[in-house]
């Protein structure tokens, strides 16, 4: 099989596909610029962190990539909860795209072809093969289409404008002509980077500084608890009343506004600095994140500060922040503005519903972000080698998964601006926690002969460990304790103490006298174990309500406990069931719930009005 694209979701394509015994080739126009991080280095964050903890759940790279080059790592939402809670880490860039290189170059059953795709060979409504631009036919039984930002890709910044997929590399026009011919629904889509700085130039102490973790905190259950180098600050600053003149000054030079050049949809989640301060102008301040880009790198981020102003003005606009008064820009931002497919063109397998054997992942399907490429990656490389092996494929749902989330999501929704991972996405959150990714997905990787044998021998006896823990916490009991001004009383069980919020694992840990990784988990698992419940009963009901007809009489528009967003949607589509309405863009899964309240009570309704 074929994989086309060395970005994130290309690399996890390429892996799986060889790991499960399938000859791969992977085509990539420099096997020197694999998995660069070309914007923010960093990896995992809110809803995202769970997508790397269950990529490496399945089998996956991701998260030993990080772990072997992070610089900075630290949860996130901690006082939110064990179902919100996220790790995120600082990458050092140059070493992460060095491990990636690494693990592709020493994978069995794969090997690397430079060079860039033009076209795509299919014969009979099925894949066949790739033409290159040196003219080079490739052919295999499946083909993977991990293109990235490359697809008819072009970038701006002030009036200058170019064909390409990122700065300085090429894209790939004639692969997304022959998506068209092929007949696919195309859309247009924008992502952006912010300048680079020259980290000497920095004061930060006018900034407020963000400190990584004391302790290891790996995103792999296959990776030691140890940091891979030293670990560096952060810094936060503020934009000023400058930053936000000089942006509203020259929007008549920016691509957005205008000079009117992007028509691409940019991301809601992660705006650029012109679209803070026009949409957002009643904020006086946005927070900025400067982060460094390695060990030995001259280089910070400049996170929150996406922008396609000339260079100047980026350069000034700097300037006008707390701390990079006299700061030195090394690299101006850009826009990038790139072809995707409507990812309703997919099945739940990632394949295409139009040509047999071709698969499409990462941002190709109008997602944004690494993890979110690198989770579509992993699973359209495992179903395009079950496919090749005439094996059943690969197919996560929202009960069990964040990836089996976002995918549903995209296939049944499509996107109509780049789409971003939440946990608000995830309606079954309580149960798709971080630190039970294993308990998931770790059998299925294992199964599909993804997660090889060492791997799950060490899940099964943290399984193990966890359960006992559990066990054990119910067994002890405490004496009367005072503890963070909580009273027990004697003959209390340490799980009845867990239960309380205030109360956490290191309170307890010398009564259950367990590893302290194993511990913080039977902590979780005691903690979230009614919400779970709870959570469990109504999957079982959302599956019921699947096939829960809605009338074809009923005013949307009434409903006034649903968001606007879903009552405009909702009148406009006029789902025929539950389960259809919750597939319905701008519908949210809080709306769903909403509405099967609502049909319920009517049926009830209607049920007693019969009787009388």
């Amino acid at each position: 099989m074929i994989i086309v694209g060395g970005g994130h979701a290309g690399v996890e394509a390429a892996l799986a596909s060889a790991r499960l015994g399938v000859e791969s080739v992977l085509v990539t126009a420099d096997f020197a610029r694999v998995c660069t991080l070309p914007c923010n280095p960093s990896v995992g964050g809110s809803a995202k962190g769970q997508l790397v903890r269950e990529i490496d759940a399945l089998g996956g790279e991701m998260g030993r990539l990080i772990d072997q080059s992070s610089l900075h790592v630290r949860f996130l939402n901690e006082s939110k909860g064990p179902a919100v809670r996220a790790l995120r880490a600082q990458a050092d860039k140059p070493r992460y795209a060095q491990r990636a290189r690494e693990a592709l170059a020493g994978q069995a059953n794969l090997s690397i072809h430079q060079g860039l795709v033009e076209d795509l060979i299919v014969e009979g409504g099925r894949v066949r093969g790739v033409l290159t631009d040196a003219g080079t036919r490739l052919l295999g039984r499946a083909v993977v289409l991990a293109t990235g930002t490359f697809l008819g890709g072009r970038i701006f910044r002030g009036e200058h404008h170019e064909a390409a997929g990122r700065f300085g590399e090429r894209p790939a026009l004639g692969l997304s002509d022959a998506l068209r011919r092929l007949g696919f629904t195309m859309g247009r889509l924008k992502t952006g980077t912010p300048p680079r700085i020259d980290r000497e130039t920095v004061d930060v102490t006018a900034m407020v500084a963000q400190a990584p973790s004391a302790v290891p905190l790996p995103f792999s259950y296959r990776s030691e608890p140890v940091f891979a180098g030293p670990q560096l600050s952060c810094y936060i600053t503020q934009t000023t009343e400058l930053t936000h003149r000089l942006v509203r000054e020259n929007l008549h030079r920016s691509p957005l506004y205008g000079l009117d050049l992007i028509r691409g949809i940019g991301p809601r989640y992660c705006p650029s600095i012109e679209d803070k301060v026009v949409k957002f102008a009643h904020n006086p301040t946005h927070q900025i994140f400067i982060e460094p880009e390695g060990w030995d790198e001259p280089t910070w981020y400049v996170g929150g500060f996406s922008t396609s102003l000339p260079a100047e003005v980026q350069e000034a606009m700097l300037r006008s922040l707390p701390g990079l008064e006299a700061v030195r820009m090394l690299r101006a931002g850009y826009a990038v503005e790139y072809d995707i497919v409507q990812p309703i063109e997919l099945e739940a397998t990632l394949e295409t519903r139009r040509i047999a054997g071709l698969f499409h992942c990462g941002q190709l399907n109008g997602t944004s972000g690494y993890e979110e490429a690198a989770a579509q990656g992993l699973v359209a490389g495992i179903n395009a080698a079950l496919a090749v092996k005439g094996a059943p494929p690969l197919r996560l749902g929202r009960t069990d998964s964040y990836i089996g989330t976002m995918i549903d999501d995209l296939v049944t929704k499509g996107v109509d601006e780049p789409y971003r991972m939440l946990t608000s996405r995830a309606e079954h959150r309580i149960v798709l926690r971080h630190d039970n990714a294993d308990v998931r997905l770790s059998p299925l990787g294992h199964a599909i002969g993804l997660l090889d044998d060492q791997a799950y021998e060490a899940f099964e006896k943290r399984r193990l460990a966890v359960e006992t823990g559990v066990a054990r916490a119910e067994r002890i009991r405490l004496p009367e304790l005072l503890i963070n001004n909580s009273r027990i009383a004697n003959g209390t069980s340490v799980a009845e103490a867990l239960r309380r919020p205030e109360i956490a694992f290191a309170d307890v840990a010398a009564r259950l006298e367990i590893d302290s990784t194993i511990g913080e988990r039977v902590a979780i698992e005691i903690k979230c174990a009614g919400y779970a419940r709870r959570q469990q009963t109504a999957i079982e009901r959302a599956q019921r309500d699947e096939a829960v007809a809605i009338p074809d009489d009923l005013a949307f528009d009434a409903l006034r406990a649903l968001s606007h967003e879903a009552r405009e949607k909702l009148s406009l589509h006029r789902p025929r069931t539950l389960g259809a309405a919750g597939r319905v863009p701008g519908v949210t899964p809080a709306d769903v719930a909403i509405l099967s309240i609502m049909l319920h009570r009517r049926e009830r309704a209607q049920t007693a009005a019969v009787g009388r």
